[in-house]
């Protein structure tokens, strides 16, 4: 049965909140509107405590304090009746501060309702709610997932450090590399990434209607509003936008959807290059008997989760491309727009997080074909042209370049014509049979070592 703000799982409209909800659920307890109104509460009834640390209000008993941090504990019930307040009110926030006077007019607390919001605008609310969301859903959620997405790549580029890989450059057969060293590249590039978002906080205000403590300096002029500001958000851990309009700038969500956007921009490019050497037969994949991946072609395995994991970073980043542009500009004091953007952060997030999970389910079921690989590069003797035409360079050969060029471009060279080409080449013969034992799956270069020392 439907209620306010609740609706069956099979009528919810987006895939988040449907077939996908399982996998995304632990983002309701931050992003959903539930976990807002929560967080709101709990700034509301914080500020409510400061308060009193500062004179403004009364002191406070233990069980008052006890009291006011339990409020925002929202059972179904609080959170139906501030739903059933917005009804009427319209405004999401005044509701909130409805709902906290009404459980407050029962109790000891009941005469200092009127101080509930005081001097305050909606969004030094919700500037402090949603960046308490968000701050902790990157260390609780986000983080973690990427912790272990580097894991399982720094995994994958030590075991296979020394697996020799064609390498291809414009798509074109170019020398030897190894798998474990180009899922390396990623794991490297991660990590920096990692250390990046670990740094991002969303930061909050709380100085009034346009950012100048107007009806504080007013009212209280001796009280020193600029500290009490600055440690009020000290303890929600947020830090702190001392120069606002009415919002807090959103310059500190802009950074953080920046480096979001440049890991899933990233790991969009892990997908398409796992995927492409999925479909030249270079990685398997693992069969799962009870799964289908076709109607119609008994015989397939397709790379669902590396292709669900690249349609979900392409959401993601859409979204996050419009929050960035966006959120860089409010007119003048502030316009209301924002808000509606902010609203559709849960979706973002989750798509994001889609991604993660995809990614790594990708990851677990591929592994190198040793065979096709060893192949494929044993079919392309031609890319020793480039140690060849090096060593000649290196002999003080003028025409080093074009002799191997007339030779190797576009040709597809056997061992035997390599050797026979190399017999009449200028060079020392200590240096030919080094070069003589250079072969496609040898010529690797420090591919082994560049693991070894950076992943």
């Amino acid at each position: 049965m439907s209620t306010i703000g609740e609706t069956p799982i099979d009528l919810h409209i987006t895939p988040i909140d449907g077939r996908n909800y399982h996998k995304v659920k632990i983002l309701s307890k931050y992003f959903s509107e539930r976990a807002i109104n929560s967080s709101r509460v709990f700034v509301e009834t914080a500020y409510l405590l400061w308060l009193s640390k500062y004179g403004v209000v009364r002191k406070l008993t233990k069980k008052e304090n006890r009291l006011l941090k339990k409020l925002s504990n929202l059972s179904t019930g609080d959170y139906q009746l501030i739903r059933e307040i917005e009804s009427k009110t319209n405004h999401d926030v005044q509701a909130v501060e409805l709902f906290i006077q009404k459980k407050l007019s029962s109790t000891t607390l009941r005469d200092i309702t009127q101080m509930v919001h005081i001097g305050l605008t909606s969004d030094d609310i919700n500037s402090c709610a949603y960046a308490r969301c968000i701050n902790v859903s990157i260390k609780i959620v986000f983080l973690p997932i990427l912790h272990d997405l580097f894991a399982v790549l720094q995994t994958q580029a030590k075991k296979y450090k020394a697996t020799p890989l064609l390498a291809r450059t414009h798509g074109q057969p170019a020398n030897g590399t190894t798998y474990g060293k180009e899922i390396g590249i990623y794991a490297y590039r991660l990590r920096e990434c990692i250390q990046l978002l670990q740094t991002n906080r969303v930061t909050g205000k709380c100085s009034g209607n346009v950012g100048n403590f107007n009806a504080h300096h007013a009212i209280f002029p001796t009280l020193h509003w600029l500290k009490f500001s600055k440690t009020f958000l000290a303890h929600l851990e947020l830090p702190q936008s001392p120069m606002t309009t009415q919002i807090a700038p959103y310059d500190s969500y802009i950074q953080l959807f920046q480096t979001i956007q440049h890991i899933n921009l990233l790991l969009l490019g892990l997908c398409k290059d796992l995927w492409t050497y999925a479909s030249l037969g270079l990685l398997t994949q693992k069969r799962i008997a009870k799964e289908v991946g076709s109607t119609a072609l008994p015989h397939k395995i397709n790379p669902i989760y590396l292709e669900g994991a690249e349609g979900g970073f392409e959401i993601a980043n859409s979204l996050l491309e419009g929050y960035i542009r966006k959120l860089s500009y409010s007119r003048l004091q502030r316009d209301l727009s924002d808000s509606t953007i902010r609203r559709s952060f849960g979706i973002m997030f989750s798509y994001t997080h889609l991604s993660y999970q995809s990614i790594l389910e990708g990851l677990n079921r591929l592994e190198p074909n040793y065979e096709a690989m060893q192949k494929e590069l044993l079919g392309h003797w031609e890319i020793l042209s480039e140690a060849i035409q090096t060593a000649l360079r290196a002999a003080g050969v003028d025409d080093a370049y074009e002799r191997t060029k007339q030779f190797f471009r576009g040709e597809s060279r056997t061992r035997n014509e390599i050797n026979t080409f190399m017999q009449s080449l200028p060079l020392p013969e200590k240096t030919k049979q080094k070069l003589l034992t250079l072969t496609p799956t040898t010529y690797i270069g420090l591919a082994k070592t560049l693991v070894e020392t950076y992943v």
